[in-house]
């Protein structure tokens, strides 16, 4: 078991007029969050959420400590470094993963070998990039400890690497791509070559979501989940594009569809059954957590030591699952299946998603 029970004298009680503020970037696998909040998913669940967009994930933990924000998205394996640094985290959900939307980008002609001692550049010094970049290193008989690693926020990152400073990057679309285009540059590997290495969460600091209500992180959950079945019915693609250009991209370029779309395709966000199989006991976040602390002691990086309850409560995210499974008629994984079912469910599901 992996549950965290939360301690308190009172059971605390929801707060209907309470505004809960929840932190993203410019990321294609967060844009549920935008769309929860433009169609109006939060609203009908009974509770008030606003989406805050952040240039630099950087800032939002700086905003989560201080207050200012209730809730964000991030990497699961950020978190296991937040956590290290003594930050109270607390994962409730994996909600989407990376898988192809990062991308370890080197110079035309140019190859990992070559930049041996010298930097790489990683958008966030955290266990989630050195995971990635670490099991590509991993396939050239390479290992983290023979580059000097720098963190450089992902807009300079990509400038940099354009201005020819830092051979080779770590980095996620948009920022990838453009370090591609004006930076002729070239792809080594992208997060899609190693399914799950870049999982990623809606998390909070443990010390807040004591003072929130239960019903009211789940109202939030059951708002994620509705709008990643959302996106993605293809019929919903003219709104949803919309969405994506006037909030989750909105600071990048004109996009095209295409544009969208690639970016989408960079990206998997989980269907509810695919959802309940990565946060179950035992399922694929636990596993990925596990194989993270193998990492990080094998590289001399694992700097706290910590188990899956440390980091992670799947106590709210399975129940919502169950319930949402159960409400579409759909078999719940350990529950006896009617006969003749299949056991999946229609769409993008086995895999965690696709654009329309």
């Amino acid at each position: 078991m992996i549950w965290i029970c939360l301690v308190a004298a009172v059971p605390v009680r929801a707060d209907q007029g309470r505004l809960y503020k929840i932190a993203t970037v410019a990321w294609a696998g967060w844009s549920p969050l935008h769309v929860a909040e433009a169609m109006g998913f939060w609203k009908e669940a009974g509770i008030s959420v606003q989406v805050r967009d952040y240039d630099d994930p950087i800032v939002i933990l700086e905003a989560i400590r201080a207050g200012r924000i209730d809730f964000a998205m991030d990497m699961a394996g950020t978190l296991v470094g937040l956590y290290m640094a003594d930050t109270p985290v607390q994962a409730l959900a994996e909600t989407n993963w990376s898988d192809g939307g990062d991308k370890i980008i080197v110079k035309r002609g140019g190859d990992i070998r070559q930049s041996l001692g010298q930097t790489v550049g990683v958008f966030l010094n955290m266990p989630s990039c050195l995971y990635f970049l670490g099991t590509y290193l991993k396939t050239r008989d390479l290992k983290i400890g023979d580059f000097r690693i720098v963190e450089v926020n992902p807009e300079d990152l990509t400038a940099q690497f354009v201005a020819g400073r830092i051979p080779v990057i770590v980095n996620y679309d948009p920022w990838a791509t453009l370090a591609l285009r004006q930076g002729d540059g070239v792809v080594l590997a992208t997060s899609a070559r190693f399914e799950g290495c870049i999982p990623e969460c809606l998390w909070g600091y443990r010390d807040h979501l004591r003072q929130i209500p239960d019903e009211d992180v789940k109202k939030l959950l059951q708002g994620w989940v509705r709008a990643a079945r959302w996106v993605n019915e293809p019929a919903n693609w003219p709104d949803y594009a919309r969405i994506l250009r006037t909030r989750t991209f909105r600071a990048n370029t004109p996009l095209t569809d295409d544009d969208l779309r690639r970016y989408l395709d960079g990206v998997g966000i989980h269907a509810p059954a695919f959802m309940l199989e990565r946060n179950r006991n035992g399922g694929g976040l636990e596993r990925y957590l596990v194989s993270l602390r193998a990492f990080l002691q094998e590289n001399g990086l694992l700097k706290k030591d910590f188990q899956v309850r440390d980091i992670f409560d799947n106590r709210l995210i399975t129940e919502v699952l169950a319930e949402e499974l159960k409400a579409t008629g759909l078999p719940v994984p350990g529950a006896p299946r009617p006969s003749g079912s299949a056991g999946t469910e229609p769409g993008r599901i086995e895999t965690g998603g696709r654009a329309p």
